[in-house]
């Protein structure tokens, strides 16, 4: 029997449904007073025009009153926009003096800032008449805009009014859910924590507190003209012991309460999300709301005692919550959470019978699931009877060879380029840059030894009786080794009384300082080599990690570097712990990656694929915004294309810069060449961008018409570059929706819809190289933006493989595809399919999250079997033993963030790791 899947998607049923929204104008007195403090700030900075940076205000002004739904940051630009929109009113006596504090706060940097605020009417503001607006049938661009918001509210409030909700399989355990303020769709969270025994074997180790978090949000999919609703279910751990070290910027808390602190009036029990900042070893509420507090005689938590004791009189359980409560989750910085994170399928399976027993919503469509080949790509072998060390020099073979256990053959591994008959031949094959060199930087000898020991196994070789040169069976390599000295010890950080300077505004000065160091210690190379540096842990004040120094520095050497922590030891200090030995792994592994190494082998099996070799596997990413700017002093964001020759397995990079100049090169000089770079530290969080909108347009206009012409320039030399017998390529074009769609904006939804998604690309193909294009656009499971999914008719249970989503999309031919991947091998102790999270903190959730695969244009190949060779290549990374979120060759895209760092980003930004899958 064909599995189907019902995805957690919903339309509203109910008849009429409609919503009545108040809006707030900013007064134009204190919207020019704003924009000008805005400017004093750019111009004292050297950064040129940026508006009011709203962003800092709307968690602040949504804590404020939270019947608010939604912020419209033009509103502090233009006088016709208005700023914020709310389904209940307030007393605004006190919204002048707020603002006022915000600004004085924000603008610390500028002098006289209380001077120029001192004319402002505080009196100024009001709210307009309030308009009804139609759920269900919007008369205007704004009203749909406003529907975002608009509908996941009154989604919200129709669950509250039966707030409890049975979870479990037999229904044993009643949580009751609260509203948490929020600008994304609308979420709920259940109250107050409960309590999970994490234990092992039949040892008790310790208590959990946890909250599960519904969230509702209004997503748009291709081909559908309306909006559809998503839910989402997941669990917040919080912390009970004292937060011994607070994180750069600061941490969030969640504080509860059933009075509106802006007037003061009572209102239901709900939470608001509020950072607690921190300035050197202080930590503080922003001074807008400890004075919002004041305003109406009441008070928050003392920051310093808040998080020293963060379960902050929480409600007992059956008790109505009431008056100021507080708690901070966990998140990857504070620590390791006593229970696993994830929910478990039957905890979905509940939250889905519960909304279709309280909302009025029916859901969209079912997945059927696409019967494909199923084959592993790269099978491990079996282990042998007898197993007998791979040297050059056969006199040193084992003469007695010694009985296989699975573990002891590493052609076992479950990840492939673990293995050495994959990674040798590999490594050695004439590529366009081999690797030839790699430089051990070691701190301990036992590190250095493991390293080297790792590299020799895994590309059959043996140490020879020239200099540093290692030989093997397929070919040799030069293995330098060199002690670090004291290059890798902490960044002497100082306390902020000392400086003057936060932990972050001393950091770059000294990472320039350490990476010229860096660069002067390492040795010359002519060609671009390969380094593994034995790094320490990380520190206390993360700001003081200099790993991204030996990034750069190492890089600038002609070194492409991975790093490895110090490895723990057993007692005899020259031999490592069995588990050590898994990062030596990886970090030989990822440095064989930096080099753009695949398995020599066709990445596309003809037969058991049923798709010909001559395919260009070709993927789309934006990284990020430089410094450097354009002839209207502009900065540009420098965007990648990947290209794998499936035949060769041969990867090349290129972006707009290096495509004019060389076209594309190989992927190891390509991240060289993102390291030179000048990067904006900001370019990271585009909320720090807010450029005058008019501006932004037009910038973001002529970059997107200059990114569409490098990717139609891209795609037409990959289609006249034969892969086998001169025969014409067909190219695989992939995008991925969160990460392309500002820059590929004719792969964004509204205009799949209305538009020819490949206009923008037809200006630079001819009809017969567009016939011979794949375009796929993939959306991963982040935001929101793709649905949840139930196995129909056995809730609880796990399923994978590839689904067409059918009757969502408004194109009865369209249709759009689900790819579900298997939980990973280290969660071997899943959840059994009856268990709710509250059963068991011990045991991995076991739900992987599911990719969107929207098939653009396919010309000359069905839509199964190319959403099930998209959803395949998932299983092609050889670097992890699992299917990944995206698909090959996307992971050599997102890796090459790694070069793309400077000295002055913030510590939070610098690196990713291969854990993130």
């Amino acid at each position: 029997m064909t599995k189907i899947i019902r995805p957690g998607a919903w339309e509203l049923t109910a008849t009429n449904p409609k919503c009545e929204l108040s809006a707030i104008y900013v007064p134009t007195a204190w919207r020019q007073v704003a924009n000008n403090l805005a400017q004093q700030r750019a111009r004292f900075k050297s950064q040129g025009y940026r508006a009011v940076p709203v962003y800092s205000l709307d968690p602040l002004i949504v804590g404020s009153f939270p019947q608010i739904i939604k912020t419209m940051r033009n509103g502090w630009q233009r006088g016709n926009i208005p700023w914020l929109l709310a389904t209940e009113t307030t007393d605004l006596s006190d919204l002048g003096n707020y603002i006022k504090d915000w600004l004085i706060e924000e603008f610390s940097s500028l002098k006289d800032v209380e001077s120029q605020l001192a004319n402002l009417n505080n009196d100024d503001w009001h709210w307009e008449e309030p308009k009804i607006y139609d759920l269900l049938h919007p008369q205007d661009q704004a009203e749909t805009s406003n529907l975002y918001q608009a509908i996941p509210d009154y989604l919200a409030k129709e669950f509250l009014q039966n707030p409890t909700v049975s979870f479990g399989v037999d229904e044993q355990y009643q949580l009751t859910f609260y509203r948490v303020v929020s600008l994304q769709g609308a979420e709920l969270m259940s109250w107050p924590p409960s309590e999970i025994t994490v234990t092992k074997g039949k040892e008790t180790i310790e208590t959990a507190y946890i909250s599960f978090v519904i969230s509702f949000v209004l997503q748009t999919v291709p081909w559908r003209e309306k909006p559809i609703i998503y839910n989402h279910l997941s669990i917040r751990r919080w912390l009970t012991q004292p937060l011994k070290y607070v994180p750069y910027p600061g941490v969030k808390a969640h504080v509860g309460d059933n009075r509106r602190w802006l007037d003061g009036q009572r209102q239901s029990f709900c939470f608001i999300p509020l950072m607690i900042n921190r300035y050197g070893k202080k930590v503080k509420w922003s001074q807008a709301i400890s004075n919002l507090f004041s305003f109406n005689d009441s008070q928050l938590p003392d920051a310093n005692n808040f998080v020293s004791n963060p379960n902050y009189n929480w409600s007992g359980v059956n008790t109505i919550p009431s008056g100021i409560q507080a708690a901070i989750a966990y998140t990857s910085k504070l620590g390791e959470p006593p229970c696993l994170g994830g929910i478990s399928p039957q905890d979905l399976a509940s939250l889905d019978r519960a909304i279709e027993a309280r909302l009025s919503v029916q859901r969209v469509g079912e997945a059927e699931r696409v019967i494909g080949n199923v084959f592993i790509f790269w099978p491990s072998e079996k282990p042998k009877n007898k197993i007998v060390p791979l040297l050059a020099d056969k006199d040193n073979q084992s003469p007695k060879p010694k009985k296989a256990k699975k573990s002891e053959d590493p052609n076992h591994s479950a990840t492939p380029m673990l293995r050495p008959k994959l990674a040798a031949p590999a490594v050695f094959r004439n590529v366009e840059n081999p690797i030839h060199t790699i430089l051990i930087l070691w701190e301990t000898p036992q590190c250095r030894d493991a390293l080297i020991d790792e590299i020799c196994k895994l590309l059959y070789l043996s140490p020879t009786n020239v200099g540093n040169i290692y030989e093997g069976v397929y070919g040799s390599l030069c293995i330098k080794t060199q002690h670090v000295g004291d290059l890798t010890q902490d960044l002497e950080i100082k306390a902020f009384s000392e400086t003057k300077k936060t932990y972050q505004q001393q950091r770059p000065n000294l990472l320039t300082e350490r990476t010229n160091k860096i660069t002067a210690f390492l040795p010359q190379t002519k060609e671009l080599s390969g380094a593994l540096i034995e790094i320490r842990p990380k520190p206390y004040i993360s700001e003081a990690d200099p790993k991204i120094a030996w990034r750069i520095g190492a890089v600038k050497a002609g070194y492409l570097n991975q790093h490895i922590h110090r490895l723990t030891t057993i007692k005899d200090p020259n031999k490592l712990k069995k588990s050590g030995l898994e990062p030596v792994k990886r970090a030989v592994s990822d440095l064989l990656r930096q080099f753009g190494i695949l398995p020599d082998t066709p990445l596309i099996d003809s037969k058991k694929d049923g798709i010909d070799i001559d395919v260009w596997l070709t993927c789309f990413y934006v990284l990020r915004r430089t410094r450097k700017t354009n002839a209207e002093n502009i900065p540009k964001t420098v965007v990648l294309m990947i290209r794998v020759n499936p035949l060769t397995a041969k990867v090349e990079l290129t972006t707009p810069d290096l495509f004019n100049k060389q076209g594309w090169v190989s992927y190891p000089v390509g991240l060289a060449h993102l390291s030179d770079e000048d990067w904006d530290s900001n370019s990271y969080d585009e909320n720090n961008e807010e450029l005058d909108e008019e501006q932004k347009r037009k910038e973001q206009t002529k970059e997107q018409r200059l990114i569409n012409k490098f990717v139609a320039e891209c795609l037409q030399d990959c289609l006249n570059t034969p892969i086998t017998d001169e025969k014409s390529p067909h190219v695989l074009f992939m995008a991925e929706a969160q990460n392309a769609r500002k820059m590929l904006n004719w792969l964004q939804n509204q205009n799949l819809v209305t538009n020819d998604p490949l206009q923008a690309l037809k200006q630079h193909l001819s009809q017969e190289e567009i016939n011979r294009l794949w375009v796929v656009r993939l959306r991963v499971a982040d935001n929101g933006e793709v649905p949840v999914a139930i196995v129909k008719d056995s809730p609880g249970s796990r399923t994978s493989g590839v689904y067409r989503w059918q009757n969502v999309c408004d194109d009865v031919e369209r249709s759009l595809f689900l790819s579900v991947r298997k939980p990973l091998n280290t969660e071997k102790h899943i959840l059994r399919t009856w268990q709710s999270r509250l059963d068991n903190g011990n045991r991995q959730a076991g739900r992987a999250r599911i990719l969107e695969i929207a098939l653009i244009h396919h010309p000359e190949i069905k839509g199964d079997k190319l959403a099930y060779f998209v959803h395949s290549l998932r299983s092609r990374w050889p670097y992890f033993a699992n299917d990944v979120a995206l698909p090959l060759p996307f992971r050599f895209a997102i890796k090459a963030k790694e070069y793309a760092v400077s000295a002055k980003d913030p510590v939070e930004s610098s690196e990713t790791d291969d854990s993130n899958f």
